[in-house]
């Protein structure tokens, strides 16, 4: 019996060091993979590049990825090996590290990992991803950390029963702890010291003061094969014996009980499984066929029922409700896709665009834009010697934006060249427009557009951002005027997921309207100029408003706070978005007059005479109610106090969720 005891501790022994390397190796893929990532990144590959870097916006860089990934430090060097910037030492840099090999091997184009030591006793895993632009050689190394602590000797001992110790060899090659689940002790010391000599304990056995210990480790190596450390597992020596006592006393009486248990659960399982199971696969054999009704049949009936009486479990119900939330968004997609693929993807001002006439320096005038000439595709314009411009997709208040290509990274951006008397007016102009912008780059989601720089061509200022293959919802309005309700319910959705997000952030965007919001492929809403909108709010005149059929301007949008003078914030955005989506359900804003300061007497009033009501009752094929709920969740959204309006955008999603 006491030789299997201890078989049972050494294979017990065994499976908690291979779960301890286990643990490790998951952290060192989900510190890579968040690398890869972030070195993929079209802004931050361009900045590494750049003959020039600056050491501030790199600085930027590596704190955000060491936010991002969760990890202790970053740091960056350039192709040469040479430190750019480093998270945790913002005056570091220049140090040559070509030698390691940890920065040699990325340099070669190898994803490189291993262990480092810091002050005796940090013991740390570290990753190094090449920073590569397509069919080309690394232009840095993008390096990342994560200290073994204490967090993880508690996840080993709550896992497995069993004691871990870390150990770090100091530059005199003795070993520190640097992290265990055992008592720091003198004796451990000592013991500590054979175990990272290599020493095997004799008869097994590890004594650490008066106690026996099975342990079985590993060394922690460089990238390069250099050992800096290691770890041990160690079970206490008879805990074995003890447990499989306790276990044999417990298994004969747990055993009948569990029979039953296990027989009782399979019937009720088939009762509350099944049903709902096989509901939602008829779900979603229609919805691949593209029937998005759940009500035919009863299909819905039996989840809901489900869901209601008990009949499934949480975890049935949690499914049935994620997938009809699905279903939900595909249909309202769908429709918005249907409209969307009907309309050509520039607006009639870039259709102008192209067709001004040029000056001696190859620009056009654009409602007081400078416009680009595009050459022939024999000699393609380009931009600051990076940017082939390809075509002119769109033309407004803030500037003119073109397809391009970025030479750098082998990718289609969009370029946004400003109006430079925005930034002439005020010499603080463009201080404040690096700050906004440098604010909504930290806005990564797929409802936002992305914004990569900001940059200067010939003095004048433009911004690269994502590109966006589809129309402006203020094209899709102009060529269909109003649109379904349920097209408007995905509309809806989308961008108040994308104002939860930048508000989230502490980003208003303060000048929503159907010319910055465009519908990519799919009926994906994606919401552009955040950051710029600062640059066009200022006094407000007659010329701006759509007054009798004239052009529509911001201050249809504008909340009646901003009329007034005040700074823009989260319920000035969500009142927009209400003038957004009565424009859609309408084909008009809400508010129309004879003259300017009718239009503004009815903006600011407490009860504004409205346009175009919204419909009160079924609408096409949207089912009943739809566009009544959605006129009633306007009429709030819209409210002339601020305080009558929802709080946020993510309390406007959740009363969208209950509408459809």
């Amino acid at each position: 019996m006491r030789r299997a005891d201890e078989r049972a501790a050494r294979r017990r022994l065994e499976q908690d060091a291979e779960f301890v390397a286990h643990l490790l190796a998951g952290r060192e893929r989900s510190l890579a993979g968040g690398a890869r990532v972030f070195a993929q990144g079209p802004y931050f590959r361009g900045l590494v590049a750049s003959q020039r870097p600056l050491h501030d916006e790199l600085l930027d860089q590596a704190m955000e990825a060491e936010d991002l990934l969760d990890a202790s430090w970053v740091f960056i060097t350039d192709a040469r090996g040479r430190l750019l910037a480093k998270s945790d030492e913002p005056g570091a840099a220049g140090t040559d590290m070509g030698g390691v090999a940890l920065i040699a091997g990325a340099l070669r184009g190898q994803v490189m990992s291993g262990f480092g030591v810091s002050r005796d006793s940090l013991l740390f895993q570290v990753i190094a991803m090449p920073i590569a632009v397509p069919n080309g050689t690394p232009v840095g190394v993008l390096v990342a950390t994560n200290v073994i602590g204490e967090e993880v000797v508690r996840d080993v001992r709550a896992t497995t029963g069993s004691d871990v110790l870390f150990y770090a060899l100091g530059v005199d090659g003795r070993p520190h702890i640097a992290a265990s689940s055992v008592a720091r002790t003198t004796a451990l010391d000592s013991a500590l010291g054979a175990l990272s000599a290599g020493r095997r304990p004799g008869g097994g056995l590890l004594r650490v003061g008066a106690e026996d210990f099975h342990v079985q480790g590993a060394r922690a190596t460089t990238a390069g094969g250099e050992a800096v450390g290691g770890w041990t597992v160690l079970r206490a020596h008879g805990a074995e014996a003890s447990e499989v006592a306790g276990m044999r006393a417990t298994v004969a009486a747990v055993a009948v009980v569990g029979l039953a248990l296990a027989l009782l659960a399979a019937w009720l399982a088939a009762r509350q499984v099944t049903r709902p199971i096989r509901a939602l696969a008829t779900l979603a054999h229609r919805a691949v066929e593209g029937d998005y009704d759940p009500t035919r049949d009863g299909v819905e009936a039996v989840v809901g029922a489900a869901d209601l009486d008990g009949e499934a479990s949480d975890e049935i119900a949690a499914l049935g409700a994620a997938f009809r939330a699905m279903i939900a968004e595909l249909r309202d997609r769908e429709a918005l896709t249907a409209l969307g693929a009907r309309v050509p993807n520039e607006p009639a001002a870039a259709s102008a665009a192209v067709a001004a006439p040029t000056d001696a320096r190859g620009a056009s005038a654009v409602s007081g834009v400078r416009v680009l000439r595009l050459a022939s595709p024999a000699r393609p314009a380009r931009l600051a010697e990076r940017y082939e411009l390809q075509a002119v997709v769109g033309a407004g208040g803030t500037g003119i934006v073109y397809k391009a290509l970025d030479d750098a990274l082998g990718e289609i951006v969009a370029v946004k060249m400003l109006r430079p008397e925005l930034l002439a007016a005020d010499p603080l102009a463009r201080e404040r427009l690096t700050h906004e912008i440098r604010l909504a780059r930290r806005i990564s989601h797929r409802h936002v557009v992305r914004i990569h720089d900001i940059a200067e061509n010939d003095g004048v200022p433009f911004l690269t951002m994502e590109f966006v293959d589809g129309p402006s919802l203020d094209a899709l309005l102009h060529a269909r005027g109003a649109l379904e309700p349920r097209a408007v319910l995905a509309v809806a959705k989308q961008l108040v997921r994308a104002l939860d997000v930048a508000h989230t952030q502490g980003v208003v965007h303060g000048d929503l309207k159907p010319a910055n919001l465009l519908v990519a492929p799919g009926g994906v809403v994606k919401v552009t100029d955040f950051g710029v909108a600062r640059l066009v709010r200022g006094p407000v005149g007659p010329d701006a408003a759509r007054i009798a059929g004239a052009v529509v301007g911001t201050p249809e949008y504008m909340a009646p706070e901003l009329l007034l003078g005040s700074a823009p914030d989260v319920r000035a955005d969500i009142y927009a978005a209400g003038v957004v989506l009565h424009e859609c359900l309408t084909g008009e804003t809400p508010f129309n007059a004879d003259t300017p300061v009718a239009f503004f007497a009815h903006k600011l009033d407490e009860t504004p005479a409205r346009g175009t009501p919204i419909p009160q009752g079924p609408t096409l094929a949207a089912p009943r109610g739809i566009a009544a709920a959605l006129g009633a969740l306007v009429a709030q959204m819209t409210a002339a106090d601020p305080a009558g309006r929802p709080a946020s955008a993510r309390a406007v999603y959740a009363m969208l969720l209950r509408i459809g």
